[in-house]
């Protein structure tokens, strides 16, 4: 097929890229609120005017600027929807409040991971979409992020700092208020996603799933760990790729 535009916009960033001859290229990633008014949008999206665009968003106003901007432009465009995996049984789920990006990871699972398969997507929220043997969609979880942790902390209360991104797993003794901090978020995202997948694992016919984590903040996940795997950079972005297929048949 032709050329299709992807643009997958997260909670804090997008991602923009191309979808040719079944490959993601031309990667870029840019803060998601440059696409909330039509001056960014113009600034960002000019070189795909005209071109299909698939649009994957978790953030309505940008969403609807994108769309704004498309009409103008006499852009077409589509936004990912279970309807588009006709091979996934979406009939145990109310598929009207799934998020399009947990719709693309299935997409992405379905074609590149042996089923069943346990997609973690760990950003700014922590999700987990199920997809059994049998390519039913079994549901999944939804769990703050730590960098979400860290700002709600911080937001929240009257004293606490805002405190770094770290790769390396603090020790659960802190001993200041920085350290603690470290200790309960980054220890407890371990523990929380390490539960997430014991419980799914413990659900009939999910015993052998396999676990692919993907999502900004993967590595620290997947180097902590046992029996997780690092899923490729553009995995999402894969799995739009395959539905824009559908969505632009000819």
């Amino acid at each position: 097929m032709d050329d299709v535009t992807l643009l997958n916009i997260g909670n804090t960033h997008a991602q923009i890229a191309g979808w040719r001859r079944r490959t993601v290229c031309g990667l870029r990633r840019i803060p998601g609120a440059r696409l909330a008014e039509a001056e960014g949008c113009t600034a960002e999206l000019a070189a795909h005017a005209g071109r299909p665009l698939l649009l994957a968003c978790v953030s309505p106003p940008v969403g609807e600027a994108v769309c704004g901007w498309a009409a103008e432009t006499r852009t077409p465009l589509c936004t990912v929807s279970p309807s588009q995996l006709p091979e996934v049984d979406f009939s145990g789920v109310d598929t009207s409040t799934l998020g399009a990006d947990r719709v693309a990871n299935l997409a992405a699972a379905l074609h590149l991971c042996r089923l069943p398969v346990i997609v973690m997507d760990c950003g700014s929220a922590i999700t987990t979409e199920v997809l059994d043997a049998e390519r039913r969609f079994r549901g999944g979880a939804i769990a703050p992020g730590r960098a979400l942790a860290r700002r709600a902390l911080h937001e929240f209360t009257g004293q606490l700092p805002l405190v770094e991104m770290q790769a390396r797993v603090p020790s659960p003794l802190g001993t200041a208020t920085r350290a603690a901090i470290l200790a309960g978020i980054d220890l407890g995202a371990l523990g929380t996603v390490a539960r997430l997948i014991e419980s799914t694992r413990g659900e009939s016919g999910l015993s052998e799933a396999a676990v692919v984590v993907t999502g900004g903040d993967r590595a620290y996940f997947a180097a902590n760990l046992p029996s997780v795997e690092e899923a490729v950079p553009d995995f999402t972005l894969q799995g739009m790729g395959w539905l824009a297929e559908k969505a632009f048949r000819k």
